[in-house]
């Protein structure tokens, strides 16, 4: 019919018919064409028009009444697509139930080349290129080709947007503008795919030196099993979030409009408390105002501790530091009040003004999790609290349709399980939490006995939630103080900096496999002499000491040197370690600042100045110690990411893989045909009929979800939490289904409906 031309790549194409059969022998990129897609309604399928595919010899174009016949005369070939489950989504459908596409997914063999630009930018750069890995993107900046986008038809109608004309329409009735438009990106998307792939495999092949590799074998294996980087998994994941976009969830605007009345009136108060103390919210003059009030507690109250701006010179504004002090008096509590009010109605309640909301669902963020946002975030809905009161929880307002249920899975400890396999078959160390999990034994309580010094039986609920910071966040290389925040912002506990170490220490003695997991791999002070060309010879001849020039190390970047500037950029007054303590020279101080100032360093404004200042500064300190310290790892299904941080490279070890396993499980439960309507990290909720299956529904779901984590962590003892309830809210429990799993059971053991 024509031959396509992209850069030094061309491809002759033609319309295929049913009397050509199977015209490409193995792999093929793959494209569609459809009609206009509603970004309102994400529920709705664009319908398919114009199919095309290309191997890079020859190319054709397939009308949607052949689409059928072609995937019949290509059955079991796998495919290339630059965002396959949009092209599978809008497929399917035309071929019924006569070909199942999804099963080339569970086969490994369909590819995603927009997958594996992503994966390749986060192995290389450390992110994973949102927003920059769109198909013409991606051809510029690996074929270095420009991929024409934005055609024009005789009528001046945009080509990418218009093909919904032509539905049901043949091939000879389609402007050739058309055309030659759908048969470009097929042809692209092949060329595309063998260069992403040179360049994994040349990444991958380097890559035996990173944090968490393990053997060629083990690399060989994981590619294997879940693709280079992670692609299987991923491919999985990114048809698994669309299904949530338009699947959504239903909201009772019964309850979000009694929630919203209740809401403002807590804000309505709070504020006008706010008034009689003398700030304005928001009005002119309202910052000054609050810094006399400040100013003036701080006077009355000389023992509480207030945070300052990093100037010192005012009181902090900052919500937390405000928020952090409602407990010390009315003032604060009523502010906390009045923003915890105001971002429940406008982060939240304003927005669900719809019968059905649809979130956006992503894949894919740096740490392997899906995220959730597109003006609305299902994965950061406020925490339940006990009592309930509008003001902090808005779960109940999201509802299954009528006469359905929720059923709710939750993975339990997930991520300790998952450490505790990565610490065993990824690190090679005898790994206790893995011994404690699989023997049964619940870490939470375990360390809160110890440090209580009660037998684990007897350790209350609370006692137990007040070592979940400790045991989620310290393998992840959090301190004691940081620790101390995550437990009262995300749990509720005010605990002290001792009462958190004590359960540090309780940690590493029952897991002390966490010792060797959190000694960092990385020498911060020899990444920044090599960076800045710290050697013993520019040292000296900055400071007039002498060397030998004959000697070679005199000429190679030093750890200590990169140490000694680390402590003139923290220290006002930076001393030796050595011997009494030698104060550094002026000269020594002037070699490591101006050192310092020609590193390309991203910095906050404030630590900028400083830098500029050449004044000694914590935080600055800390930049250049992040900077110096980041380094890539890999996660034990074979993820590689580059320019992690201490805290995040070990963070990834579990949350990474974890996040694998609930996608592989996630996978399973819509292959068997649950409607999936949230997910949130470890949590699935299926909207389910309301009829006597429940209980059998509810035993498959877990089995599912155990079946999919095992694919990531085999042999270890996953154990699945699930609920059916009324609501996202969990203690609304549909009483129907009434024992410890939500479940009634007759006197047989065997569960039923109950009345």
């Amino acid at each position: 019919m024509f031959d396509i031309t992209l850069g030094r790549y061309s491809c002759p194409f033609r319309e295929w018919t049913p009397a050509q059969g199977r015209v490409f022998d193995g792999l093929f990129a793959y494209d569609t064409e459809t009609t206009r897609i509603d970004e309102d309604r994400p529920d709705l399928t664009p319908g398919l028009v114009l199919a095309a595919a290309c191997d890079g010899n020859q190319g054709v174009l397939v009308p949607r009444a052949q689409v059928p016949a072609f995937f019949a005369a290509h059955a079991g070939q796998g495919f290339i697509a630059h965002s396959a489950a949009f092209d599978l989504k809008v497929t399917q459908p035309v071929l019924g139930d006569r070909l199942d596409l999804y099963e080339l997914v569970e086969q490994n063999k369909v590819w995603d080349t927009m997958i594996l630009k992503r994966l390749l930018s986060l192995a290389t750069a450390g992110h994973t290129a949102r927003g920059e890995a769109g198909l013409d993107a991606c051809v510029k900046a690996h074929l270095g080709l420009d991929l024409p986008k934005g055609v024009v038809d005789l009528e001046r109608r945009e080509v990418r947007t218009g093909f919904g004309r032509f539905l049901g329409r043949p091939l000879a009735e389609i402007p050739e503008v058309y055309l030659r438009y759908a048969a470009g990106d097929p042809l692209a998307t092949w060329h595309l795919f063998w260069e992403l792939n040179r360049q994994i495999t040349e990444v991958l092949q380097g890559a035996n030196q990173v944090w968490g590799y393990v053997d060629a074998d083990w690399l060989r294996d994981v590619v294997r099993r879940f693709g280079p980087l992670t692609h299987h998994i991923q491919l999985r994941a990114s048809i698994v979030t669309d299904v949530l976009n338009a699947n959504g969830i239903a909201v009772d605007r019964g309850r979000r409009a009694e929630k919203l009345r209740l809401v403002e009136a807590v804000r309505d108060r709070a504020k006008e408390a706010l008034r009689r103390a003398g700030y304005l919210v928001g009005e002119h003059g309202s910052g000054k105002a609050l810094q006399s009030i400040l100013a003036q507690f701080a006077r009355e109250h000389p023992g509480v501790d207030m945070a300052r701006t990093p100037s010192g010179e005012q009181y902090s504004a900052a919500e937390e530091d405000l928020t952090s002090l409602a407990t010390e008096g009315e003032f604060f509590a009523d502010y906390a009040k009045f923003k915890a009010a105001d971002k429940l109605a406008s982060t939240y309640l304003r927005k669900m003004d719809r019968p059905r909301l649809h979130p956006k669902f992503g894949y894919l963020v740096a740490s392997g999790r899906t995220s959730c946002g597109g003006g609305f975030n299902l994965q950061n809905l406020p925490r339940e609290k006990a009592e309930k009161s509008a003001s902090n929880t808005i779960r109940g307002c999201f509802v299954p349709g009528e006469e359905n249920v929720f059923i709710d899975a939750d993975f339990s400890q997930i991520e300790l399980v998952v450490l505790g396999y990565a610490l065993e078959h990824q690190f090679g160390l005898k790994s206790e939490l893995a011994s404690l999990i699989n023997g049964g034994q619940d870490v939470h309580r375990l360390i809160a006995a110890a440090v209580l010094g009660k037998a684990p039986e007897d350790v209350t609920k609370d006692e137990r939630d007040s070592a979940k910071a400790v045991s989620f966040g310290r393998p992840g290389g959090m301190g004691a103080e940081r620790l101390r925040q995550v437990a009262k912002a995300g749990y509720g506990k005010d605990l002290t900096v001792e009462e958190v170490e004590g359960r540090i220490h309780a940690y590493h003695e029952l897991c002390p496999e966490l010792d060797a997991f959190l000694k960092d791999e990385t020498d911060t002070g020899l990444a920044l002499a090599l960076a800045l060309n710290l050697t013993p010879a520019e040292y000296c001849r900055a400071t007039g000491k002498a060397f030998d020039p004959a000697d070679q190390e005199a000429h190679r970047p030093q750890a200590w040197l990169g140490g000694m500037l680390l402590k003139v950029l923290r220290d006002e007054t930076p001393v030796t370690l050595r011997g009494e303590g030698r104060p550094y020279s002026p000269e020594e101080i002037d070699f490591f600042w101006g050192r310092a100032q020609g590193l390309e360093i991203k910095l906050k404004p404030r630590q900028a100045a400083k830098l500029a200042a050449r004044q000694a500064d914590v935080p600055l300190w800390e930049a250049f110690r992040r900077w110096a310290g980041r380094r890539p790892m890999f996660t034990l299904t074979g993820r590689l990411r580059a320019n992690t941080t201490f805290s995040s490279s070990r963070n990834n070890v579990f949350q990474g893989p974890a996040a694998d396993g609930a996608v592989m499980a996630m996978w399973l439960a819509w292959r068997a045909g649950f409607k999936l309507v949230d997910f949130v990290h470890d949590q699935l909720v299926v909207e389910s009929p309301a009829d006597d299956q429940v209980p059998r529904r509810v035993a498959e779901l877990d089995e599912l979800m155990t079946r999919g984590m095992l694919t990531i962590a085999p042999g270890m003892a996953v154990k699945v939490e699930t609920v059916v309830t009324r609501s996202l809210n969990k203690t609304d429990l549909d009483p129907r289904y009434d024992d410890e799993r939500g479940l009634a059971r007759d006197r047989t053991g065997m569960p039923k409906l109950a009345g």
